[in-house]
Protein backbone atom coordinates (compact mmCIF):
# COMPACT_ATOMS: atom_id res chain seq x y z
CA UNK A 1 0.00 0.00 0.00
CA UNK A 2 1.20 3.60 -0.91
CA UNK A 3 0.66 5.48 1.92
CA UNK A 4 2.45 2.43 4.25
CA UNK A 5 5.77 3.06 2.42
CA UNK A 6 5.44 6.90 2.80
CA UNK A 7 4.90 6.13 6.63
CA UNK A 8 8.19 4.15 6.84
CA UNK A 9 10.18 6.90 5.02
CA UNK A 10 8.78 9.97 6.96
CA UNK A 11 9.83 7.33 10.30
CA UNK A 12 12.78 6.64 8.50
CA UNK A 13 13.26 10.36 8.17
CA UNK A 14 12.31 11.11 11.60
CA UNK A 15 15.43 8.95 12.16
CA UNK A 16 17.65 11.39 9.69
CA UNK A 17 17.85 8.33 6.96
CA UNK A 18 19.04 11.03 4.03
CA UNK A 19 18.50 7.86 1.99
CA UNK A 20 14.91 8.86 2.68
CA UNK A 21 14.96 12.08 2.11
CA UNK A 22 16.53 11.31 -1.80
CA UNK A 23 13.93 8.75 -2.30
CA UNK A 24 10.68 10.96 -1.64
CA UNK A 25 12.90 14.02 -3.52
CA UNK A 26 13.55 12.09 -6.52
CA UNK A 27 9.67 10.97 -6.63
CA UNK A 28 7.82 14.09 -5.82
CA UNK A 29 10.51 16.55 -7.10
CA UNK A 30 9.30 16.48 -10.94
CA UNK A 31 5.33 17.01 -9.92
CA UNK A 32 6.24 19.34 -7.05
CA UNK A 33 8.53 21.10 -9.86
CA UNK A 34 5.26 21.58 -12.60
CA UNK A 35 2.94 22.74 -9.53
CA UNK A 36 5.16 25.48 -9.01
CA UNK A 37 5.47 26.35 -12.04
CA UNK A 38 1.79 26.79 -12.40
CA UNK A 39 1.26 29.00 -9.12
CA UNK A 40 4.13 31.39 -10.13
CA UNK A 41 5.18 30.52 -13.96
CA UNK A 42 8.97 30.87 -12.67
CA UNK A 43 11.16 27.77 -13.85
CA UNK A 44 14.78 28.68 -11.93
CA UNK A 45 12.36 30.17 -8.85
CA UNK A 46 9.77 27.14 -8.99
CA UNK A 47 13.04 24.82 -8.50
CA UNK A 48 14.00 26.74 -5.75
CA UNK A 49 11.23 26.26 -4.03
CA UNK A 50 10.88 22.79 -3.95
CA UNK A 51 14.62 22.36 -2.60
CA UNK A 52 13.45 24.64 0.04
CA UNK A 53 10.34 22.36 0.85
CA UNK A 54 12.77 19.43 0.68
CA UNK A 55 15.02 21.46 3.01
CA UNK A 56 12.76 22.27 5.67
CA UNK A 57 11.31 18.91 5.63
CA UNK A 58 15.08 17.58 6.74
CA UNK A 59 15.86 20.71 8.48
CA UNK A 60 12.45 20.35 10.45
CA UNK A 61 12.51 16.61 10.69
CA UNK A 62 12.66 16.04 14.45
CA UNK A 63 9.69 17.98 14.70
CA UNK A 64 7.50 16.59 11.67
CA UNK A 65 3.79 16.51 13.00
CA UNK A 66 1.57 13.41 12.33
CA UNK A 67 1.27 13.37 8.30
CA UNK A 68 -1.70 11.89 7.43
CA UNK A 69 -1.28 12.33 3.42
CA UNK A 70 2.37 13.19 2.55
CA UNK A 71 1.37 13.99 -0.86
CA UNK A 72 -0.94 16.93 0.50
CA UNK A 73 1.75 17.88 3.12
CA UNK A 74 4.00 18.73 0.06
CA UNK A 75 1.36 20.24 -2.26
CA UNK A 76 0.38 22.47 0.70
CA UNK A 77 4.19 22.96 1.55
CA UNK A 78 4.75 23.99 -1.77
CA UNK A 79 1.94 26.21 -2.56
CA UNK A 80 2.65 28.39 1.11
CA UNK A 81 6.55 28.61 -0.29
CA UNK A 82 5.20 30.06 -3.62
CA UNK A 83 2.95 32.53 -2.30
CA UNK A 84 5.85 33.05 0.37
CA UNK A 85 7.93 34.02 -2.63
CA UNK A 86 5.26 35.99 -4.79
CA UNK A 87 4.70 38.39 -2.06
CA UNK A 88 8.95 39.09 -1.74
CA UNK A 89 8.86 39.80 -5.29
CA UNK A 90 5.82 41.74 -5.07
CA UNK A 91 7.95 43.60 -2.58
CA UNK A 92 11.47 43.45 -3.96
CA UNK A 93 9.43 45.41 -7.08
CA UNK A 94 7.77 47.83 -4.73
CA UNK A 95 11.60 48.29 -3.58
CA UNK A 96 13.11 48.61 -7.21
CA UNK A 97 10.21 51.54 -8.01
CA UNK A 98 11.78 53.78 -5.14
CA UNK A 99 14.75 53.25 -6.25
CA UNK A 100 14.00 53.92 -9.60
CA UNK A 101 12.12 57.11 -8.04
CA UNK A 102 15.16 58.54 -6.56
CA UNK A 103 17.46 58.05 -9.37
CA UNK A 104 17.72 60.37 -12.19
CA UNK A 105 19.77 60.59 -15.57
CA UNK A 106 22.88 61.71 -14.57
CA UNK A 107 24.47 64.50 -16.48
CA UNK A 108 27.50 65.88 -15.23
CA UNK A 109 27.59 69.16 -17.22
CA UNK A 110 24.29 69.96 -15.72
CA UNK A 111 24.45 71.61 -12.25
CA UNK A 112 21.04 71.59 -11.67
CA UNK A 113 20.59 67.69 -12.18
CA UNK A 114 23.62 67.42 -9.97
CA UNK A 115 21.94 69.33 -7.24
CA UNK A 116 18.54 67.47 -7.38
CA UNK A 117 20.35 64.29 -7.41
CA UNK A 118 22.43 65.20 -4.30
CA UNK A 119 19.17 66.46 -2.77
CA UNK A 120 17.25 63.39 -3.44
CA UNK A 121 20.04 61.13 -2.23
CA UNK A 122 20.34 63.25 1.22
CA UNK A 123 16.39 63.05 1.37
CA UNK A 124 16.52 59.21 0.87
CA UNK A 125 19.57 59.23 3.53
CA UNK A 126 17.39 60.73 5.80
CA UNK A 127 14.25 58.91 4.99
CA UNK A 128 15.94 55.62 6.22
CA UNK A 129 17.96 57.29 8.90
CA UNK A 130 14.27 58.30 10.78
CA UNK A 131 13.10 54.51 10.51
CA UNK A 132 13.17 53.04 14.11
CA UNK A 133 16.32 51.26 14.82
CA UNK A 134 15.14 47.45 13.60
CA UNK A 135 13.23 48.55 11.36
CA UNK A 136 16.71 50.67 9.67
CA UNK A 137 18.51 47.91 10.52
CA UNK A 138 16.48 45.33 8.11
CA UNK A 139 16.11 47.90 5.56
CA UNK A 140 19.96 48.74 5.21
CA UNK A 141 20.21 44.86 5.65
CA UNK A 142 17.80 43.69 2.38
CA UNK A 143 18.46 47.13 -0.11
CA UNK A 144 22.18 47.95 0.71
CA UNK A 145 23.72 44.43 1.50
CA UNK A 146 21.33 42.37 -0.43
CA UNK A 147 20.61 39.54 2.07
CA UNK A 148 17.90 37.21 2.11
CA UNK A 149 14.93 37.58 4.23
CA UNK A 150 15.59 33.81 5.39
CA UNK A 151 19.36 35.12 5.91
CA UNK A 152 18.52 38.08 8.17
CA UNK A 153 15.60 36.15 9.82
CA UNK A 154 18.94 33.80 10.98
CA UNK A 155 21.24 36.60 11.73
CA UNK A 156 18.74 38.56 13.83
CA UNK A 157 16.93 35.50 15.34
CA UNK A 158 13.68 36.79 14.27
CA UNK A 159 10.92 35.21 12.09
CA UNK A 160 10.62 36.21 8.28
CA UNK A 161 7.17 37.41 9.09
CA UNK A 162 8.89 39.87 10.77
CA UNK A 163 11.48 40.98 8.33
CA UNK A 164 8.32 41.47 6.35
CA UNK A 165 6.40 43.86 8.01
CA UNK A 166 9.53 45.52 9.16
CA UNK A 167 10.65 45.86 5.10
CA UNK A 168 6.34 46.90 4.89
CA UNK A 169 6.62 49.53 7.61
CA UNK A 170 9.83 50.70 6.19
CA UNK A 171 8.76 51.28 2.75
CA UNK A 172 5.56 53.17 3.82
CA UNK A 173 7.80 55.95 5.62
CA UNK A 174 10.33 56.27 3.04
CA UNK A 175 7.68 56.58 0.72
CA UNK A 176 6.11 58.93 2.32
CA UNK A 177 8.76 61.70 3.20
CA UNK A 178 10.08 60.67 -0.51
CA UNK A 179 6.82 61.23 -1.88
CA UNK A 180 6.41 64.60 -0.56
CA UNK A 181 9.80 65.49 -1.66
CA UNK A 182 9.01 64.19 -5.29
CA UNK A 183 6.10 66.15 -5.87
CA UNK A 184 7.68 69.12 -4.67
CA UNK A 185 10.55 68.35 -7.36
CA UNK A 186 8.58 67.97 -10.02
CA UNK A 187 7.05 70.73 -10.41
Amino acid sequence: MKSDKYISLLNQLKQSDESALRQLYMEYYDILFRFAIHLINNPMQSGEIVSDVFFNLWQNRNKLPEIGNLESYLYKSVKNTALHYAAKEKNMQRNEKLSLAIEYIHDDEDPENILITNELNHMLTKAIESLPDKCRIIFKLVCEDGLRYKEIADILDISVKTIDAQMKIARLKIEKILGNTLRLTSK
